[in-house]
């Protein structure tokens, strides 16, 4: 069965950076991923905070599109995990 669309949750409680990644890039591999439950101020005005952990994660995962979460904003992807809106 093929992902096409994965959200990977990173947090206290869950893997880490290198293990998610490592999730996405060999067993899973879906087509596009969005990070999850970080438990971190990830990113300022949009952009990622650098030596964050979703930082880290979006630099180890290879050949996919990595789609941030933003407060307020609705992701809308089509059948295919090509973000159409709020990316």
């Amino acid at each position: 069965m093929m992902v096409n669309l994965a959200v990977m949750n990173m947090g206290a409680f869950a893997m880490q950076s290198e293990e998610s990644a490592f999730a996405v890039n060999e067993l899973i591999q879906p087509t596009a991923v969005i990070p999850s439950h970080v438990n971190e101020a990830a990113t300022t005005g949009g952009k990622v905070n650098p030596g964050t952990k979703t930082g880290q994660f979006i630099d180890l995962v290879k050949g996919r599109p990595v789609h941030l979460p933003l407060s307020g904003r609705t992701m809308q992807f089509d059948g295919n995990a090509k973000c159409i809106a709020g990316c």
